[in-house]
This record gives structure tokens, C-alpha cells and sequence, in this order.
């Protein structure tokens, strides 16, 4: 079963409030929900970051510590008989600090092993221009997914240009506050292997004050894929 796009959605916040996110309609059983928040803050703190609404998985936790700090936390959950209507993040209540969230919904991902290899992650300072790491996927069909924030002292307005193979559907979300910080995420249904995604460029001028955290995905088709070398020895004609 081939992986296709469902819908996204976004929410912010300021003053570490926390951010409900309204899922995007349509959302069946066994389709992925992939999650990412950052916040924007100035107090040099690692925080855990953490979903108030309960079956997601954690696959990262970044912080990037700058005069302008980024943390970002991405999770995944399969929808059950009855999805989710929303998902809440948690703001970590700290004063001055900026909250923003998206989510993609995805359908026909493995609902056993949603990632196809364990997502990767970067982190930067002196710019805010996210760099997603690249990712080795194994299953042929499989897509990549970039979750890139930042944080910086450019308002809430500002958005991505995404990297090439990312711009369909792509989404950013910005959070005002005495520190900023804009989140965004995008997918790529054919990505190369292996796969680099390129720079998320941030609108606005850049200084050397701000930070990024990014993560790469690679999510897995339902059924019906072999890894990428045993089809391309199939392919070939060589038994296996």
C-alpha cells in the first residue's frame, strides 16, 4: 500500500502556554500523526519536551543553546478505532518564551514499524536556518519527513522556504514573544537514497544570536515493499 498526504495543522502560543492542536479532518484508523513543537526562549533550559495528550511516541528531543535557545520535540501515534481529534503540547510555562506546534497526518504507513530506520537529528547556532540531517531509508516506497524550528527575535511572520522535493503541503508556524521561534515541517514521497534534504531558509535576516534544531523521518509503507536491494536484485532477475 502506497503512503499518501492526509491533511496538517498548526497552533502557538506564547508565555509557555500550552498548544492544542486541532487535527485535520478525515483522519481514520491506522493513519500516523507525526507531531513537532518547539519553543523559543532565552533562559539556557533543556526541556522535556512532552505531549499532555496520551499514545504518542517520542523520537526526538532537541535543544540548541544560543542567546535565542531552540528546544524541539517530535512524536509520532497510529489512530486508533476512534482518532484523535486534537493533540496538546505541553509549553513548559516558562515567562517570555514562545510555543508553536504542527502535525502532519499521513495514510498506507506500516502501523508495526511507522519508522522505516531510526530518525536522525541535528542541532545549529548562529543562525536560524534549520539543516535536517540526511537519513538512509530501507523499504522501497518510503518517504521522508523534515521537522526543522528555530529561535530568533524575528516575530511571528516569518516562514520557510523549503528544500527542494519538500515544498508540497510544506507548513511553517511562528510564536511572538520576548524570544521567538517558527516550526515547520514537510515530506518527500521520493526521496533519494540516501537522502539529504538541504537548508530550511528562514525568511528575515539571519543573526548570529539565533538557533535550530532539525529531525528526518522515514516512514515506512504499510505492505507490499521489499527493501530497496532485494527488489533492485528481483528487478535484475537475481534470485534472492
Amino acid at each position: 500500500m502506497a503512503i499518501s498526504f492526509v491533511g496538517s495543522a498548526s497552533g502557538f502560543a506564547s508565555d509557555g502556554g500550552d498548544v492544542t492542536i486541532t487535527l485535520p479532518a478525515g483522519i481514520q484508523e491506522n493513519d500516523l500523526v507525526i507531531v513537532g513543537y518547539s519553543i523559543g526562549d532565552g533562559d539556557n533550559v533543556d526541556f522535556d519536551m512532552a505531549l499532555l495528550t496520551s499514545g504518542y511516541t517520542k523520537v526526538a528531543d532537541l535543544f540548541s543553546d544560543d542567546t535565542n535557545d531552540t528546544n524541539l520535540g517530535v512524536f509520532w501515534k497510529v489512530m486508533g478505532a476512534t482518532p484523535d481529534t486534537s493533540v496538546v503540547c505541553d509549553g513548559q510555562g516558562g515567562l517570555n518564551a514562545s510555543v508553536a506546534g504542527v502535525c502532519m497526518v499521513f495514510r498506507g504507513v506500516d502501523t508495526t514499524t511507522p519508522m522505516d530506520v531510526t530518525p536522525t537529528t541535528s542541532t545549529g547556532i548562529n543562525t536560524f536556518n534549520p539543516n535536517p540531517p540526511a537519513i538512509s531509508w530501507v523499504t522501497s516506497g518510503s518517504w521522508t519527513v523534515i521537522v526543522g524550528a528555530n529561535g530568533h527575535s524575528r516575530g511571528s511572520t516569518g516562514t520557510y522556504t523549503f528544500p527542494t522535493g519538500y515544498t508540497t503541503n510544506a507548513l511553517s508556524r511562528g510564536a511572538d514573544d520576548n524570544y521567538d521561534t517558527t516550526i515547520g515541517i514537510g515530506y518527500n514521497p521520493n526521496p533519494a537514497l540516501p537522502e539529504d534534504p538541504g537548508v530550511m531558509i528562514h525568511s528575515g535576516t539571519d543573526n548570529g544570536m539565533f538557533s535550530w534544531c532539525a529531525v528526518t523521518l522515514a516512514l515506512r509503507p504499510a505492505s507490499g515493499s521489499a527493501p530497496v536491494e532485494l527488489r533492485t536484485l528481483s528487478l535484475l532477475g537475481v534470485g534472492v
